[in-house]
């Protein structure tokens, strides 16, 4: 199913710590001082028994009982951005989680952290990382992404004739730009990297004989083509 993204008004959405679509039991933090407004809540994921904690900016009475109406999570610091990818390259999984922290204070900062893991990214996959447009193109003429990657690489702006620069937009193109690209950066993980090793290891699993017959038939075919 499609990511949920954690928010204040949801009863369900993909858990920040397990990455898991889940029911939330939500709960008012108990205040000891007495007159004090409680404005904290917890959000206990129903499967893995984790709970986040959230700042309720806005709430109201219904029926005796305060229910928030906006908010924000602030632990775990890491905002409304989708789970890394488990094979995500440690450097680019540095500047992910970094962006993620602070995409909901500025999401041109998670814009510049974004576009920089997917210059990282893209040396990891064998290209310069100098111009992220033309290392994607080559990634998807060598069928490591599907062609229309370059297109979507175009659409949110960070490359190609649709690129732009920080003084030509406004925070709310960058909110919508630093939110797709936490998307693509992680596609791009499962395409070039994590659906490979699968391949491999299901390759490996096959019988000896048979994988050496596809190997010495694709030894042939090289040299025929060669």
């Amino acid at each position: 199913m499609s990511y949920v993204a954690p928010e204040i008004t949801l009863d369900s959405f993909h858990c920040p710590f397990c990455g898991t679509y889940a029911h939330m039991n939500w709960a008012w933090l108990a205040n000891t001082r007495s007159g004090q407004t409680i404005d904290y809540l917890e959000a206990e994921c129903s499967r893995c028994r984790n709970s986040s904690l959230w700042l309720s900016r806005e709430k109201r009475n219904v029926n005796g009982y305060f229910k928030p109406i906006s908010g924000e999570m602030i632990f775990p610091d890491f905002g409304s951005a989708p789970l890394p990818e488990n094979d995500m390259p440690e450097d680019v999984m540095r500047d992910y989680q970094e962006a993620a922290s602070i995409f909901s204070k500025s999401p041109r900062g998670a814009a510049a952290l974004l576009r920089l893991g997917l210059q990282k990214l893209c040396k990891h996959l064998g290209e310069d990382g100098k111009n992220i447009y033309e290392d994607i193109r080559n990634l998807a003429a060598k069928n490591t992404l599907p062609p229309l990657v370059v297109k979507v690489a175009d659409t949110v702006r960070i490359a190609g004739n649709n690129a732009v620069h920080p003084g030509e937009m406004s925070d709310e193109d960058f909110d919508h730009i630093a939110s797709k690209m936490f998307d693509l950066l992680n596609f791009i993980v499962k395409k070039g990297i994590s659906e490979p090793k699968e391949l491999e290891a299901l390759y490996i699993m096959t019988p000896e004989g048979p994988r050496k017959s596809a190997e010495a038939r694709d030894e042939k075919s090289k040299s025929e083509n060669a």
